[in-house]
């Protein structure tokens, strides 16, 4: 008996002096997105980090992974002494390899953060032959229909081909000029560089006349400007997120994937942050912050207590009220609809209310009116946010699709894709006072910020038309890209 209590009691010491040996290596993970100073510099907590530690020999124990969520801090317990090999690494940031010697019983406290990869793919110019920035400031996503290998589109004729393989391959699309569009639209044959995806801009000076392209390496279809012009947020579908420099010859100086999963349904900005919605799988709002041009919150519709009852769901459309308080997302699928109202600082969900089926655009001119366009009931929603009612429905047009506020706040503007019209809607006696023929199928819209003109995609007929507001009529139409549908459009002020 005496001699189990006796290797008992040298087993009890024996343990405690292993577990006394054992140390432990934790720390936090930053990332600097500063890719060109005054553009999205600083640093962010590093959600997503893959961190990777394996011991050296003849350091007992096997490797270990951690990844790092919104704390972005790690933690690896009860680890033998000696040296281990520690991989951090994140996709767009280049990896860090760290040597670490552990010593009997320490707490080793790591602190890294990861800077981002500086790729060509960056290095973005405009290409244009009379382009000027002062006159030039209609910016048009315009995504190439499909993803074709090569960049060329499957729709391209055998005479097309030639001229978008040059193109595709380095050379000026200036060269390659299309007789008939040239004839008809004066575009110098530059609305082929589509080919390998990009940014139309128009001139505010000569209606419908495209003067450039901004290049980018996806299909964007979501534009949109800072508040203070300085910026131009773009959205790929692929939900890579764009950061472009209008003042340096629109070069891309950030980019970084949102999602893997999802595709953008819209994006809004605000003073502070940019709010992108992402439809798919596990639907969700993103919140960049804009002073660092990194995400730094999101909501998942799905799992979200408030909204997940609500069922299989899909984000649509975003509005900010004009004190940055409040974020108005358009929810719903065929058959359902709701207006969320979020908070725009923490995204908690403040009020849920019934709108129409298929819930797309939403736009409010002062926080308090918010317009909703019902895609699949052929109305449009007015909700007084204040007490969350819907105070009524206009019958606008067929399928209405997007909405937009004058920048005056007295009036706003339907696109209604299935009728070829947009409705104009009085705020203050909310009545539709005018519908607009334009082209077929519009959907996205850009106005000027001097409230002169509003600028229309119309995806049935891909074009863009410019209309003067002055006297709510098409003065002009034009296309912005071969083997491409316009989609989002914004006006640098």
């Amino acid at each position: 008996m005496r001699k189990l209590l006796f290797f008992a009691l040298i087993l009890a010491l024996f343990t405690i002096s292993v577990w006394a040996n054992l140390g432990q290596i934790r720390g936090n993970v930053m990332l600097d997105y500063s890719v060109t100073p005054g553009v999205g510099s600083g640093v962010a907590p590093g959600i997503g980090v893959i961190i990777y530690l394996e011991p050296v020999q003849p350091t007992p124990g096997l490797p270990q992974q951690f990844v790092t969520t919104t704390s972005a801090s790690f933690e690896f317990i009860n680890l033998p002494p000696g040296q281990y090999k520690m991989t951090l690494s994140k996709p767009q940031f280049k990896p860090q390899i760290l040597q670490i010697l552990l010593n009997p019983g320490e707490t080793k406290i790591i602190n890294v953060i990861l800077e981002p990869e500086k790729t060509a793919t960056l290095d973005t110019s405009t290409v244009g032959m009379d382009y000027n920035p002062a006159t030039d400031k209609v910016y048009i996503a315009f995504p190439a229909d499909t993803d074709a290998p090569g960049g060329v589109p499957f729709s391209a004729g055998p005479e097309d081909v030639s001229d978008m393989a040059a193109i595709q391959y380095g050379h000026n699309p200036l060269e390659y000029a299309d007789r008939k569009y040239f004839t008809q639209y004066g575009q110098d044959g530059i609305m082929m560089y589509n080919s390998v995806n990009a940014i139309s801009i128009m001139s505010t000076q000569t209606d419908g006349k495209i003067k450039a392209v901004a290049k980018v390496d996806g299909r964007v279809n979501l534009v949109k400007f800072h508040p203070s012009y300085r910026k131009l947020y773009a959205l790929d579908y692929k939900s890579n997120f764009y950061v472009i420099s209008p003042d340096q010859n629109n070069k891309v100086m950030n980019k970084f994937s949102l999602s893997n999963e999802s595709i953008p349904s819209d994006m809004v900005v605000g003073q502070n942050y940019v709010y992108v919605s992402l439809m798919g799988p596990s639907p969700k709002i993103l919140m960049i912050d804009s002073s660092k041009d990194f995400p730094v919150s999101a909501i998942e519709l799905y799992k979200n207590p408030k909204t997940s009852k609500l069922g299989v769901l899909q984000p649509n459309g975003l509005a900010i009220s004009p004190d940055n308080e409040k974020l108005f997302v358009s929810y719903g699928d065929n058959n359902n609809g709701y207006l969320l109202t979020l908070n725009a600082k923490t995204l908690e969900v403040l009020n849920i209310l019934k709108v129409g089926s298929q819930p797309l655009g939403v736009a409010t001119p002062d926080g308090r009116r918010v317009y909703v366009a019902n895609y699949n009931d052929n109305t449009v929603s007015l909700v007084d946010a204040k007490n969350n009612i819907e105070v009524g429905r206009f019958r606008t047009g067929y399928k209405p699709s997007k909405i937009i506020v004058h920048p005056s706040l007295r009036w706003v503007y339907v696109s209604n894709e299935g009728s070829n019209t947009v409705s104009v809607i009085d705020v203050l006696s909310s009545k539709i006072v005018a519908n607009i023929q334009t082209s077929a199928g519009p959907t996205y819209m850009g106005i000027d910020p001097n409230g002169l003109k509003l600028y229309v995609s119309c995806k049935a007929d891909k074009k863009v038309d410019v209309v003067d507001l002055t006297r709510n009529a098409v003065v002009a139409s034009t296309i912005p890209g071969l083997f491409s549908t316009p989609a989002a459009i914004d006006v640098r002020k």
